[in-house]
């Protein structure tokens, strides 16, 4: 009879000490809505999770998962490892640009939640569907960039099978980003450093230039009537130490319509300034592709002291992002006025 009771009462019990340790999170607050516990898998279930950074509006939360899975990974018993899987179903990520990175919770503060939630070492992270979405709402119109339907596989994160290569652990990410483009990640990485080692390639394939331009108009002042982007991307990241690349294509870019930007606010100047951008792209384009293309580096090192490793690995990467599509045009602008002065001298 008291098993029965003490069974009765577990799921309230687990989801009062949950809740409780979300709310410990140093900045945040959680809850989730309920739990269920499953003693023959060894598995619980948390239905309904929210995390909310205490600065973020009500509409963003930083975090929500629909349905986690945390269960024992019984496969890895043969191996004589007790470790665990977690799948994650629909979880959606807002990020704010208004957001500081030096001012979230340290690693130390992360770790101590995810162990108190799992206390057994992850080996296998499953995400279905789910959703990232980067916000600037100070701009207007309101930046919205967003990866939907994505799937993520991660396998062999505690090097269970005792692989002696350097990079043991595998990741693959595949999603469907604005615009309609086509995601895919693949990642070789060492997630039992302290800062883990990895060598990622990356490709976003397809994208359609007309669903950026609420970003074109909140940051440049223009909006694009057609084009496609595609973008390639390889970096490591070892001891440290970040080199890589990012590469993108614009394809068949288009950013005038006089009779429609006559009419819009800025009138005849903002139809100037977008007939000088036309004319910029339409230079660099390879007349026989008709992309436009560079190269930016991914160059920095996340091991100073004086700053936080995380900030500094996000920092270096959105800044090659950000500069990708300035470059593309820019590098092959000042290729092309130093081959026609090359010609004008002969």
């Amino acid at each position: 009879m008291a098993l029965i009771v003490i069974r009765l009462a577990l799921p309230g019990i687990v989801r009062n000490y949950v809740n409780k340790k979300l709310n410990e999170l140093p900045g945040y607050t959680g809850h989730v809505d309920d739990i269920d516990i499953s003693l023959y898998r060894g598995a619980y279930v948390i239905n309904g999770l929210l995390l909310k950074k205490k600065t973020d509006p009500s509409k963003y939360p930083f975090l929500v998962i629909r349905r986690a899975d945390l269960s024992v990974e019984w496969r890895s018993l043969f191996h004589g490892r007790l470790v665990s899987e977690i799948i994650l179903d629909r979880p959606v990520i807002h990020i704010l640009a208004t957001e500081e990175i030096n001012k979230e919770p340290s690693k130390d503060s992360w770790t101590k939640t995810v162990k108190a939630l799992m206390p057994i070492t992850i080996n296998r992270l499953q995400v279905n569907n789910g959703k990232f979405t980067y916000l600037d709402l100070s701009k207007q119109p309101v930046t919205d960039l967003h990866i939907d339907h994505m799937q993520l596989t991660a396998l062999n994160l505690a090097n269970v099978q005792k692989q002696a290569k350097r990079l043991p652990s595998h990741v693959l990410l595949t999603g469907t980003s604005i615009g309609g483009g086509h995601l895919k990640a693949e990642m070789d990485v060492n997630a039992l450093k302290n800062i883990p080692d990895m060598a990622m390639g990356m490709s976003l394939t397809g994208t359609n230039l007309l669903s950026l331009n609420s970003f074109f108009e909140g940051n440049a002042k223009m909006d694009v009537e057609r084009g496609q982007i595609d973008i390639f991307s390889k970096f490591t990241l070892m001891d440290g130490q970040m080199d890589g690349y990012v590469k993108p294509f614009i394809k068949d870019l288009k950013v005038l319509n006089v009779k429609k930007d006559i009419k819009k606010k800025g009138g005849v100047l903002r139809v100037i300034k977008k007939a000088v951008v036309g004319l910029f792209a339409k230079a660099v384009t390879n007349p026989k592709t008709k992309k436009i293309a560079t190269v930016i580096p991914i160059h920095g090192n996340i091991k100073d002291p004086q700053t936080s490793g995380w900030t500094t690995f996000v920092g270096v990467l959105k800044n090659a992002f950000i500069r990708a599509f300035h470059e593309s045009l820019s590098n092959e602008l000042n290729f092309r006025k130093s081959e026609s002065a090359g010609g004008t001298k002969e």
